[in-house]
């Protein structure tokens, strides 16, 4: 066989194998992890389109939970870079103490979640950092799942300043774990540092993936084991956001053996909050936006189909009253006029067919209803268009006196209890409108109503 053969047998071998190589380099450069939200920090205040104060519920206003002592207010400042979480003594309530916490408006499925913190010193502090479940698509909330990535008590006898609590809610089975650092011992699922982890600033990182989930600290893998982010029915939980929290006391634990009442006002230090998340395209990195102590995406990447829970979005008014369309939000319309709109959303391709689109009129100066008319929102499964948009139709009484007003518009779902009742709740939406909105949203502004007297005509 003289060269010439042995070339044209071989070359296109090697060509097979130089378009192989390539198929599988390629992904393997790009992908890593893509930073999604963060919080340096920087400012002077906190970004209230990035966090709450409050827990999600009892509509968004719980400041506690069972019998822990403190009750979460705005005690919090931000300053040279840092979120201050300052618990301190309430003024005239012997046993309770002002506290702070942020949670995260937006909502993640899975990811890396980091946060460099300067923990508190005192006997009945709880500080901790971790992700709990948000409203699922009927506007329900559900317990399990949790996360807590860390929790850190001082109660002076079974957790001192060397212990870090981690774990899931759910049963506890030593048999999930699949790695365990020798300072993580897995009965009480704590981590216990040579030294108190008080002394100096910390970095918790935190891998979640569909099977499984790994706690590092400083940059130090600690634990892996299998775990599956599922409600108390079995099924894929909402997703979650992200709290961090310094509690105070709690009979069952922080508090069990006292609070150091003299060492207070203590603080919990937040120098930078980051999620990423893993992709496979050009936008992933080796490194979680600018942290240096990224696990390995090689590693700890994940294949997943969703980032978070698919929402529907209500889109921009442009048809109302017959010969008056909204400009730049704001509709100008008489005290006659009755507000005939149209209501364009976009919906998941799943998306429940029982909704009921309620729109509400109110008064900018008192606040008061004085328009209102709820249709059933038609969304039947393959009759939509492929980009899930659809238009609601619906017709309001006229307001009636001249002013300044507001059309919100919300989607409501009827939910079953479980014990034979059931609830109507508002389902998560997006609002995609040209109305200034809240940071997060069940309800969504669709335009501002300029209301006006009919002018008269002269004869």
């Amino acid at each position: 066989m003289n060269l010439t053969e042995i070339a044209k047998r071989v070359l296109p071998i090697l060509l097979l194998l130089t378009a192989a190589l390539t198929a599988t380099s390629t992904p393997a450069r790009s992908a890593g992890w893509e930073l999604v939200f963060s919080d340096e920090f920087n400012g002077d205040k906190l970004d209230r389109t990035k966090w709450a104060t409050r827990y999600l519920y009892s509509n968004e206003t719980m400041d506690h939970f069972n019998d822990e002592n403190q009750r979460y207010r705005d005690g919090h400042v931000v300053a040279d870079g840092v979120l201050n979480l300052i618990a301190k003594k309430m003024p005239g309530s012997p046993n309770l103490y002002e506290s702070a916490m942020i949670r995260s408006h937006r909502t993640f499925y899975y990811g890396y979640y980091e946060a460099r913190v300067f923990l508190p010193n005192a006997k009945g502090v709880w500080p901790a950092f971790w992700l709990e479940a948000d409203y699922d698509i009927d506007g329900k909330t559900w317990h399990p799942p949790e996360i807590d990535i860390f929790e850190f008590v001082i109660n002076g006898v079974e957790d001192k300043a060397n212990s870090l609590h981690s774990n899931v809610v759910a049963p506890f089975d030593p048999k999930q774990y699949t790695h365990v650092d020798r300072s993580f011992e897995l009965k009480f699922q704590n981590m216990y540092g040579s030294e108190d982890l008080n002394q100096g600033w910390h970095t918790a990182g935190f891998v979640w993936a569909p099977d499984k989930i790994s706690l590092f600290w400083d940059g130090k893998l600690i634990y892996t084991r299998n775990y599956q982010w599922l409600r108390s029915d079995g099924k894929l939980g909402p997703p979650a956001h992200v709290d961090l929290n310094f509690a105070v006391g709690g009979s069952k634990w922080a508090g069990r053996h006292g609070i150091d009442e003299a060492a207070f006002p203590q603080t919990f230090k937040i120098d930078y909050v980051r999620v990423c998340q893993y992709t496979t395209s050009e936008r992933g990195g080796r490194q979680c936006g600018p942290s240096q102590l990224t696990p390995d995406p090689k590693q700890f990447g994940y294949s997943a189909p969703l980032n978070d829970m698919a929402k529907p979005a209500f889109l921009p008014v442009s048809k109302v009253v017959a010969g008056k369309q909204p400009n730049a939000g704001v509709l100008a319309l008489s005290t006659s006029d009755k507000l005939n709109v149209e209501i364009p959303l976009k919906v998941p391709a799943d998306y429940p067919s029982n909704r009921t689109l309620q729109l509400t009129v109110y008064d900018k100066a008192t606040g008061a209803i004085v328009s209102s008319a709820n249709t059933k929102l038609q969304v039947e499964p393959g009759k939509k268009p492929a980009d899930g948009s659809i238009t609601a139709m619906a017709s309001l009484p006229a307001v009636g006196r001249p002013g300044n007003y507001i059309l919100f518009g919300r989607l409501a779902s009827e939910v079953n209890n479980g014990n034979g009742t059931k609830q109507t709740l508002s389902s998560p939406v997006t609002c995609s409108t040209e109305v200034v909105q809240p940071p997060k949203a069940t309800v969504c502004k669709l335009l501002n109503l300029d209301v006006q007297a009919p002018q008269s005509q002269s004869h």
